[in-house]
């Protein structure tokens, strides 16, 4: 692996596995109408005469991966698939996404509130299946930390390929005909998710039948939400991060729509240069991750979280949003498979799913106030406000990171030692 020839081989031998194989092009599927999303979804709502703090209230109990809905869905749905099977959680993700997109449309047709919020608050739910999904990877390639690390880029990085041509799509698709064609395009394209789902992935657990399930092995909702002892600042890092991001990117796209009347059309072609510097910054982000370890990583991705605040600080022209876009890619490229591969690695055989979810689960709860934040800062102090709060949070993430955060390192079967990190040791083997 110390050359690009050692990645790449690597990464088409990891497609012949028939589940690296399947999430990949899945991603690949759903990479097509998320692009599209991530163009004009915060602009949606100020489409139908809603304001800042209503998109703020929106983004927090709907946001993909960090609002309310998410944070309470995604702790539960991991820990069910660490007992009862991956394959149906993920399904699951997929039916609620489509309902998602479905009430979309009837939002876009009758400008309902509570059907919007239906809408975005589904959309929160549908991340259930993530939890399970990164555990389907990571056992797929049989915990192998060098081949975690290069599946994980490899899933990323066929996800994020149609981003690049997706959302100045979509900004152009709802100049011309408005945002439900978007909506009813993205279900359609999860039906095409969900067929693979059901007939192509190959469970990677023991499943245990709900009817046969004892004490000890069954499900308990108390047990989903539970904090590993010893693991509050290392979740605390991670949701600092969240917080600090969700500030001001949760409502970026909306801002500069109203301050320089930017039209959907050119802020999809700023999240589309985003999503290309994602996929462009694939392999040397890879190699990063192989060279500096998972944790230095996501610090340095957390580092270029404070420039790119920065940098939406000080822009006041259509070019400087491009160009910041690809600092946003890469620091979105860095920071994705190296928390996976920390996350996997130090999580329990029976706990991958949960140890996900629990992550998730603190992120989005700490994290699901700050569009809201975010809003209410942009309507009474200006635009400057809510970028200087990211500024301060994502400096304080750096440091958390460093200080709190174990490296990627396979002990799944013992203990995880996190006096290196900084905590106290686990008594539940947990980081």
């Amino acid at each position: 692996m110390s050359d690009s020839g050692g990645i790449f081989s690597l990464s088409r031998k990891l497609l012949l596995n028939r589940n690296i194989r399947v999430i990949a092009i899945t991603g690949l599927i759903s990479g097509i109408y998320i692009g599209m999303l991530n163009g004009i979804l915060q602009l949606f709502p100020g489409s139908l005469g809603f304001g800042f703090v209503a998109l703020g209230i929106l983004q927090a109990a709907g946001s993909r991966f960090s609002g309310i809905a998410a944070s309470v869905a995604q702790p539960i749905a991991g820990r069910y698939s660490d007992i009862f099977g991956r394959k149906v959680v993920i399904i699951i993700g997929s039916i609620a996404t489509i309902l998602s997109m479905i009430c979309f449309v009837g939002a876009a047709f009758n400008a309902n509130w509570i059907l919007l919020f239906v809408a975005f608050l589904s959309f929160g739910v549908s991340a259930l299946g993530s939890p399970a999904s990164q555990a389907m990877v990571a056992e797929s390639v049989e915990m192998d930390l060098k081949k975690m690390n290069v599946a994980y880029s490899v899933v990323f990085f066929f996800g994020s390929i149609p981003g690049a041509i997706t959302p100045y799509i979509a900004g152009a698709t709802v100049d011309a005909y408005g945002y439900a064609v978007i909506f009813a395009a993205a279900a359609l394209l999860e039906l095409g998710d969900l067929f693979l789902y059901v007939r192509e992935l190959t469970e990677t657990i023991h499943v245990v039948h709900p009817r046969d399930a004892v004490a000890g092995a069954g499900f308990s909702l108390r047990e989903s939400f539970r904090i590993p002892k010893g693991s509050v600042r290392y979740f605390s890092a991670l949701a600092m991060d969240a917080f600090a991001f969700g500030i001001t990117s949760s409502i970026i796209y909306a801002m500069i729509t109203d301050k320089f009347g930017y039209d959907p059309a050119q802020i999809g072609i700023i999240v589309a240069v985003f999503s290309l510097a994602i996929t462009v910054s694939q392999y040397p982000a890879t190699r990063l991750l192989m060279v500096l370890g998972g944790r230095k990583t996501i610090a340095f991705s957390e580092a270029l979280g404070t420039v790119l605040m920065i940098g939406w600080g000080l822009a006041n022209s259509f070019l400087d949003f491009v160009l910041l876009s690809v600092v946003f890619g890469v620091s979105v490229t860095t920071w994705v498979p190296g928390v996976s591969s920390i996350l996997m690695a130090n999580s329990p055989a029976k706990e991958r799913g949960g140890i996900g979810g629990k992550v998730a689960a603190v992120r989005g709860l700490v994290a699901f106030p700050a569009p809201i934040l975010g809003g209410f800062l942009y309507q009474t102090l200006g635009y400057e406000a809510p970028i200087v709060a990211s500024v301060v949070g994502t400096v304080i993430a750096v440091v958390m990171i460093l200080r709190f955060v174990p490296d990627a390192e396979i002990k799944a079967a013992v203990p995880l030692n996190l006096e290196g990190a900084g905590m106290e040791p686990s008594s539940s083997g947990l980081p």
